[in-house]
């Protein structure tokens, strides 16, 4: 769901950006048009050199006095374009900081399962390559496109000051230019500019992927040419650069044609009324020099279009996700009574989809071991997420100790679970720092976790010991080994309700062992919610719940539903088989 939010758009919502730091780009503003105010000056004090040059009797002391006033004012435009130049950036940068701080906080108050269903790309796209092209916009193209607008609007006048005639024609780029940009960069192409994220989008999340699969494509033999979504997203995205360059040409190639020869018609015009003894050779070279110089800053202006464009979607991808509904946050409750978890009558749909879970209602008592049993796809994982709030049921409750878990704040809910995913994570810190993960914990204690979660003895061994960095100097650790880092941060938390997704998925008997020996440790006193597959290492849990397809299709214990339910005696049944399989 997205709010109905009405924001600005184009230009204006750039600058709405850009206004937390209105004062540093407003002075950059101001030193970038006295900056183009200057520039001109050693053009006019050269028109009067020469026009002092062209009288009988020269004053060369004057000119000498025009050559050092030309000099410092040079001088003095570059240090006012320096430090426009540096105050753009300080604010760029400053803006930059605070937005992806902004975007970040954001995510971190979206719902979990957004984040899971996002395409990575996508995410990476908008914090890294959408954010820092309004950088440069904030850095280079406001003090631009402020010269751009100053520098034209300063030289006509003064042009129009000297000679309306040859002022006119040299009018004529401003006209051309006018009429240009919209055709360019307007109608179609905002279609393309909008294809032109897409396709990157693709590319990168296709990149992303490329290089999370490496192991898998080495063991296969395959390179990057064969793998066919990163191919086909790195192809598709350079013939569409590539395609959109060819159509653009043609029009940008007549607008520099047009530019670029601009000193024709005022060469012809301006040696006319020289011949016709209507204006001094000084004028003449004076707008021969001026008359074109001032569409320098045009050609800024035309690329600006083309940027402004891409930054722009951009834009419109940031404020879709500032956009997206957080999780209503509640004031914070008393503690718990007690533990005891109940779904009721609980549906949910993940967006656009059908149900996943249809009428839902259970019960969970305090200090017990549940059980989630069923075939692959029938809900077992998202009742999981549901209780830790990653997505917001449709219709129904979930209540921990009689109160909706959505009349929690998300960091008291948090506190309240702790969750052993089925794939680990380990980030590239310290082995201390991934047990830590944040919490006001001292050193003995992290250690202790690590020693229930039968980590301690492979962590001591390391060359650092505790301090050694996760995937530096080739320190990596198999996946059973980082689901008892997942264990032992859970033991660290020691929160009251645990939820274990396949903790043991990824284990070779020799860590299935050790991983079982961290659970007794880590489930004592905890309201437990097992998501299994193994059904051997839930027969003794106090109720194994059986989904199918979505619904709660029995619930008991083990021996009760091998004696009332089909479905759990097949499965049961299957695990036996696997289990005793030999080659």
């Amino acid at each position: 769901m997205k709010r109905k939010t009405k924001r600005k758009n184009g230009i204006s919502r750039l600058l709405e950006i850009a206004g937390s730091r209105k004062a540093a780009l407003i002075l950059s503003a101001l030193l970038a048009v006295i900056h183009a105010l200057l520039s001109l000056v050693p053009y006019v004090l050269t028109f009067y050199i020469i026009k002092e040059l062209t009288q009988p009797n020269p004053d060369y002391l004057l000119m000498r006095s025009y050559i050092a006033y030309a000099v410092t004012a040079a001088l003095i435009s570059m240090l006012f374009l320096y430090l426009s130049g540096i105050l753009s950036h300080i604010a760029a940068f400053n803006i930059l900081f605070e937005l992806r701080k902004y975007i970040a906080a954001k995510i971190g108050r979206l719902p979990m399962g957004y984040l899971t269903h996002r395409n990575s790309g996508a995410l990476k796209k908008i914090l890294s390559d959408d954010v820092e092209r309004i950088e440069n916009f904030i850095a280079h193209q406001i003090p631009d496109f402020v010269k751009g607008i100053a520098l034209p609007v300063i030289t006509i006048s003064y042009l129009f000051s000297q000679d309306w005639r040859l002022a006119a024609i040299s009018f004529v780029p401003l006209l051309i230019l006018a009429v240009m940009i919209p055709r360019m960069y307007g109608g179609r192409n905002r279609q393309i500019i909008k294809d032109y994220h897409q396709s990157l989008e693709d590319m990168n999340s296709g990149i992303v992927e490329y290089v999370r699969a490496m192991p898998v494509m080495k063991i296969f033999g395959q390179s990057a040419e064969t793998f066919d979504k990163y191919g086909t997203t790195v192809k598709r995205f350079n013939g569409f650069v590539a395609q959109w360059i060819k159509n653009s040409t043609p029009g940008f190639a007549i607008f520099v044609s047009f530019t670029s020869n601009a000193m024709l018609p005022v060469l012809a015009l301006g040696l006319y009324l020289y011949f016709d003894h209507g204006i001094s050779l000084a004028t003449l070279l004076l707008f021969l020099i001026l008359g074109t110089g001032y569409i320098k800053p045009l050609f800024v202006l035309s690329n600006m279009g083309m940027q402004l464009s891409v930054i722009n979607h951009g834009v419109e991808q940031i404020d879709e996700l500032l956009d997206q509904d957080c999780l209503e946050e509640q004031p914070l409750l008393q503690k718990p009574e007690h533990y005891h978890i109940e779904f009721r009558h609980v549906y949910f749909a993940y967006q656009d989809q059908k149900k996943v879970l249809e009428n839902i209602s259970f019960e969970i008592r305090e200090k017990t071991i549940t059980a989630l049993v069923g075939p692959s796809g029938a809900g077992k994982t998202t009742v999981g997420q549901l209780l830790s709030r990653f997505w917001d049921i449709q219709e129904g409750g979930i209540y921990i100790s009689g109160k909706d878990i959505r009349e929690y704040p998300t960091p008291q809910l948090m506190n309240m679970i702790s969750f052993v995913f089925q794939d680990s994570f380990m980030f590239q810190q310290s082995m201390y720092e991934n047990i830590k993960m944040g919490m006001d914990k001292t050193r003995e204690e992290v250690e202790r976790a690590a020693k229930a979660a039968q980590i301690h003895d492979l962590i001591v061994n390391l060359p650092e010991g505790y301090d050694t960095l996760f995937g530096q100097s080739g320190v990596h650790l198999s996946g059973g080994e980082q689901q008892r880092f997942q264990l032992a941060r859970a033991l660290l938390k020691d929160a009251p309700i645990l939820i274990l997704d396949e903790a043991t998925a990824f284990a070779d008997p020799e860590n299935e062992y050790k991983i079982q020996q961290a659970f007794s440790q880590l489930i004592k006193d905890k309201t437990v919610l097992i998501i299994a597959h193994r059904l051997s290492t839930i027969t003794n849990a106090d109720q194994i719940l059986l989904f199918d397809k979505g619904k709660l299709s029995a619930k008991g214990k083990h021996a009760e539903l091998l004696e009332h339910s089909d479905l759990y005696q097949r499965m049961w049944n299957a695990h036996i088989r696997a289990r005793d399989f030999v080659i």
